[in-house]
């Protein structure tokens, strides 16, 4: 059986975390690879990690905000087999062994084939209620950075609907706002478009376990993500969104570019009210393609390859 090291670093309020924990805590369902998972921030600590593991494979989720500590000359002298790595942006290339694009391939590189796995996204299984509203609840929910978007959303709601609950949950980054300077000015802009008395306008900053964000998402009637452009890589935002198996509207930003195609989730093209006259029906064909059983499968495929 395959030894597999997944290596994380260790600030949980991070994206980038947060996929690379989901991404071991899924693959170690496999009753074909024997996988472990050590989170570093530093040489030392991964030193330690790959001595203990011996792993065959290391996986890094490597992103430079995140592990910039760690170079392509120290990673080729670790003795951790063969060495992967979820792919997050164009910069992080380092010519290895292969790279996990989780969703889609990422058009602007130029590795060869066989070096690139494509594998399902990694979407959670939700065991949990759903509560019926009275009142009409829009969510949403991400890091309070300016191009998310959420005051457009507060503005979309204000202006089409006459009676509604918004729900933003934005705690702070902790690499990209650790003062929290930029959410606050978010949740200004975002009660400053907040115009219409008739429509609530919730926000919360605390950090939740996924367990909690997925709860807050399976409460909301639609969830909403108006992101602008702001990176080359995959928001997993929508893998929460998805896992909970409501409504979903969304711009057309890059981020997003792994429902391109999906008709009657795209805000230009649709009203809010459509999208959410639409259900799930568009997003069924995603739950059967990106389901947890392919994402092991693929997984192992590409690992055991």
């Amino acid at each position: 059986m395959t030894k597999v090291l997944f290596v994380n670093h260790k600030i949980e309020n991070c994206g980038v975390y947060q996929f690379g924990k989901r991404v071991a805590k899924l693959t170690s369902t496999s009753s074909k690879l024997d996988c472990s998972y050590a989170e570093v921030d530093c040489l030392a600590d991964l030193e330690v990690a790959i001595f203990i593991h011996r792993p065959d494979v290391t996986v890094y989720n490597w992103h430079i905000g995140t592990m910039g500590w760690l170079s392509s000359s120290d990673i080729r002298k670790l003795d951790g087999g063969k060495r992967f790595f979820i792919y997050h942006q164009e910069n992080m290339i380092f010519d290895y062994d292969k790279y996990l694009f989780f969703g889609d391939y990422d058009p602007t590189n130029s590795l060869p084939d066989e070096k690139k796995a494509l594998i399902s996204r990694p979407l959670f299984k939700y065991p949990g209620k759903y509560r019926n509203n009275n009142t009409l609840n829009i969510g949403s929910f991400g890091f309070g950075f300016h191009n998310k978007g959420f005051d457009k959303i507060v503005r979309l709601v204000n202006e089409e609907f006459t009676n509604a609950i918004v729900n933003l949950h934005m705690p702070p980054s902790h690499f990209g706002d650790p003062s929290g300077t930029q959410t606050r000015e978010v949740i200004k802009k975002c009660r400053e478009a907040h115009t219409n008395s008739s429509i609530v306008l919730n926000i919360t900053q605390d950090f939740k376990t996924d367990e909690e964000v997925l709860s807050f998402l399976a409460g909301n009637d639609v969830n909403v993500f108006m992101y602008e452009e702001n990176g080359d890589g995959i928001s997993s935002v929508l893998d929460y969104a998805l896992s909970v198996k409501r409504p979903i509207a969304i711009t057309d930003s890059r981020m997003f570019r792994h429902l391109d195609g999906i008709e009657g989730i795209s805000l230009t093209t649709n009203s809010l009210q459509n999208i959410i006259d639409n259900g799930t029906l568009p997003l069924r064909g995603l739950y059967r393609k990106w389901s947890r059983k392919k994402f092991v499968s693929q997984m192992e495929e590409a690992i055991n390859e």
